[in-house]
């Protein structure tokens, strides 16, 4: 029996046959590898906002980090979050978006979290503690969004049909005071420090559209930067010279996932057009895991001897991040410290430390079980 939340908000992880049925109603032929294999778990939540609907996530937690596939599904229509508003544009015109008070900030948060807009640059802090920030900015930033999320208030117009909210906003790079309208009809816009609509109301959207419409610039763009690192041309060069492809799926956030040495995936918000720090990053670690395939350096069976899992991935996914470090380094050397910057800002500081200071695999080991959250037997 699965553990059930300790409310209906929690998530919760679905149990073998829903996931097994999920994952069949939710594969497309073009992206079927992406689907195979026993290692995904699949985990949902509730949504305040959409009547009958849930927040799904699939996920494959032998990667770094999760990779993860998000959706919103009644359990019989599913929409694929693809790092656009366009789903949440489907769904709101299907009629189950309910908006109230009580849940427009978790609206206006879910909406920010499953969104990307490269040219606006724009983030809602509704909870401070989640904050997006790190390292030597992290604490001035941090003290703005306390400032502001102090006087965050929440007015419902009915004249208008909106609630209109003040409260922190992240806009080019800078934690500022910000003054949001949210419309009953699910529409959001920031009407200071700029005033611009985040949503165009795009109704023709597939809700299974995993295609990235930006996929040959990117891939085009992310391998030049990465081969500028000898490591990044070598693994760039190895894959492409036995034919080796690389895909791009749209998607929430950044991460990469290899089920073979002939294919990768790379996630990317759809409305991503050009070369990111992350990209870079995940094109790296998905190259050093094709060619984990091609020497037969393969992920253990989810189902055999959990603790035996647990250290064979651990392995894996530390020589993947040596390889990062090495290519992050050398791009650093060349001149790119952007990327070396994004690398600690995700997690990575601790592990990139101890990589600079030459502490031993073992103490590395320590620290990549410690950033998946796995317990390693001490000899």
């Amino acid at each position: 029996m699965q553990e059930q939340p300790e409310n209906e908000y929690d998530w919760h992880e679905l149990g073998t046959y829903e996931t097994k049925k999920f994952m069949e109603d939710v594969t497309d032929e073009g992206f079927k590898e992406l689907f195979e294999g026993p290692a995904y778990e699949l985990w949902s939540r509730n949504l305040r906002f959409f009547d009958g609907y849930e927040h799904y996530l699939l996920c494959n937690k032998t990667m770094i980090p999760n990779f993860t596939l998000e959706y919103i599904s009644n359990g019989e229509n599913h929409y694929f979050l693809d790092g656009s508003e366009h789903p949440l544009e489907l769904l709101i015109n299907k009629g189950s978006f309910r908006l109230t008070i009580r849940n427009v900030m978790d609206y206006v948060q879910f909406h920010s979290d499953v969104t990307f807009y490269p040219y606006r640059k724009v983030k809602f802090i509704a909870d401070p503690s989640k904050s997006p920030y790190s390292g030597a900015s992290s604490m001035g930033h941090h003290f703005k969004t306390l400032k502001y999320h102090a006087k965050q208030e929440v007015h419902e117009s009915e004249e208008d049909e909106c609630f209109y909210i003040t409260m922190p906003v992240i806009y080019n790079g800078d934690t500022v005071e910000g003054h949001v309208q949210v419309k009953k009809t699910g529409e959001i816009s920031i009407l200071e420090p700029i005033n611009i609509p985040l949503m165009d109301g795009k109704t023709d959207h597939n809700p299974l559209d995993y295609d990235h419409p930006h996929e040959d610039e990117l891939l085009a763009q992310n391998s030049a930067v990465l081969c500028q690192s000898a490591e990044g041309k070598r693994l760039w060069d190895t894959v492409k010279s036995y034919g080796g492809e690389i895909k791009v799926v749209s998607g929430v956030g950044s991460n990469a996932f290899a089920p073979s040495a002939a294919k990768g995936f790379i996630v990317a918000p759809e409305h991503l057009e050009f070369q990111s720090p992350y990209q870079v990053i995940g094109l790296a670690g998905v190259l050093r895991q094709m060619e984990h395939h091609l020497m037969d350096e393969k992920r253990p069976d989810p189902f055999e001897d959990i603790n035996e899992v647990l250290e064979r991935n651990v392995a894996l996914n530390l020589d993947i991040l040596l390889k990062i470090c090495i290519i992050v380094d050398e791009l650093n050397e060349a001149g790119d410290e952007e990327i070396l910057r994004r690398f600690k800002k995700a997690g990575f500081e601790e592990f990139y430390g101890g990589y600079k200071n030459n502490i031993s695999e073992e103490k590395l080991a320590g620290l990549m079980a410690k950033f998946m959250h796995v317990k390693v037997a001490e000899e």
